[in-house]
C-alpha cells in the first residue's frame, strides 16, 4: 500500500507534523547518559550480549562490561597502590678480562636479584593489590 496520496501539499503537511512529534518526544525522553559533569549512568539490568558486541553499564552502582562470554564489574578500577620503584643499574662489570670467578658470579646474582626479582615481585604483588589478578600464592 502507498503510503503517499498523491496530493504532494497533504503529504508535506502530514510529513512535518510526524517529524514535529517526534521532535516532542525525543525532547520529553530522558537521556541514557549525561557528560556536562562526567558520565552519569542510570542503573540498568545486565544485558545479554552478541558476538562481536560489547555493552558497557552501571549496575548495583557498579560500572560493568558485559561481553558474549560473560559480565565483568570494574570497581576494582580504583588502583589503591603506588607505582613500582624503577630498577637501578646493575652493580656488576659489564665486561670480564679472564675467568669468571666466584666473586663475578656473586655480583651478577646479587643485581638481578636486586634490579630484576625484586622490582617484578613488587609489580606483581602491587597488581595483585589493584585487583588486576588474584595474589600470588
Amino acid at each position: 500500500m502507498d503510503k503517499f496520496s498523491g496530493n504532494i501539499a497533504d503529504d508535506v503537511a502530514k510529513l512535518r507534523a510526524e517529524v514535529n512529534e517526534l521532535r516532542a518526544l525525543v525532547r520529553q525522553r530522558q537521556p541514557l547518559t549525561t557528560a556536562s559533569q562526567g558520565w552519569k549512568m542510570t542503573d540498568m539490568a545486565i544485558p545479554s550480549v552478541g558476538p562481536g558486541e560489547i555493552q558497557i553499564g552501571s549496575n548495583g552502582g557498579e560500572l560493568f562490561v558485559a561481553t558474549e562470554s560473560g559480565t565483568q564489574r570494574l570497581n576494582q578500577l580504583n588502583v589503591p597502590v603506588a607505582t613500582p620503584p624503577y630498577p637501578a643499574s646493575f652493580n656488576s662489570p659489564a665486561t670480564i678480562g679472564s675467568n669468571p670467578t666466584a666473586q663475578n658470579y656473586n655480583d651478577l646474582r646479587a643485581d638481578v636479584v636486586n634490579q630484576l626479582f625484586n622490582p617484578l615481585r613488587d609489580v606483581i604483588n602491587k597488581l595483585a593489590t589493584a585487583g588486576v589478578w588474584a595474589p600470588p600464592s
